[in-house]
């Protein structure tokens, strides 16, 4: 049994447009807010069996009212997130613990075009592996920088730009972000957790089109991909 978690609790202050202080998984793209984008890909897909969505206090209610709406018939678990992202991820695999699921693949909401096939790549990779992230190899040649000046030009051939899903065995997840607390260990994403615990993480291919919306211009360039590429429903 696999699971997934939609991390939609985050405030997204850079990305607000002129007038609207929404976070931006709340912001519309197309004819959906952008969280409802990779939850409608979770929902449609044959091999996840259950939903959690984490998200802000006073959003509760209306994500509820809003999945009562659209097309899906997994179990689904609207709960609160934490005061970081590594929180929200804990407290929603915490909410898991009764249904203890194999798997659990985490995606961020602000990744609107979640698709069927990466889902199954994520999903095929954590079965062989037991943890993996979905990524793609740097095509721009990287620099490390010191106030202003680079120091060094790293080698893009042993580098990759990590997206979400992430996913791993529930237990080695749900163990490794009990530790990390313990240790007072704050990392940006789930695969260093499960490094830091000791888990080899493997990549698995992503797709240039599973973009972070992040600044305000990420909206336009998703808006674009939502009229033109990847209407859903």
């Amino acid at each position: 049994m696999s699971a997934a978690i939609l991390l939609a609790a985050g405030i997204g202050a850079r990305c607000a447009r002129p007038g609207d202080k929404s976070p931006k998984q709340f912001l519309a793209i197309g004819k959906h807010p952008v969280w409802v984008w990779p939850f409608l890909a979770l929902a449609n897909h044959k091999d996840i069996d259950r939903i959690v969505v984490t998200t802000l206090p006073d959003m509760v209610d209306t994500i509820r009212d809003h999945i009562a709406t659209l097309p899906c018939n997994k179990e689904v678990i609207v709960t609160t997130g934490g005061a970081t992202r590594q929180a929200s991820v804990r407290l929603s695999l915490q909410v898991l613990e009764k249904a203890n699921p194999e798997f659990v693949l985490i995606h961020d909401a602000a990744r609107p075009f979640l698709t069927e096939q990466i889902i199954s790549d994520t999903l095929e990779g954590v079965r062989k592996y037991g943890a993996c992230t979905i990524g793609v190899t740097a095509s721009d040649t990287v620099k490390k920088v010191a106030d202003g000046v680079i120091v060094e030009t790293l080698d893009r051939n042993t580098l990759v730009l990590v997206q979400t899903p992430q996913a791993a065995r529930y237990d080695w997840l749900l163990k490794a972000h009990e530790q990390a607390l313990q240790d007072d260990l704050a990392v940006t994403d789930d695969a260093a957790i499960l490094e830091q615990a000791g888990h080899k993480v493997v990549i698995v291919k992503g797709s240039a089109h599973n973009l972070k919306i992040t600044q305000p211009e990420d909206l336009a360039l998703a808006e674009a991909i939502a009229s033109i590429v990847l209407e859903r429903v």
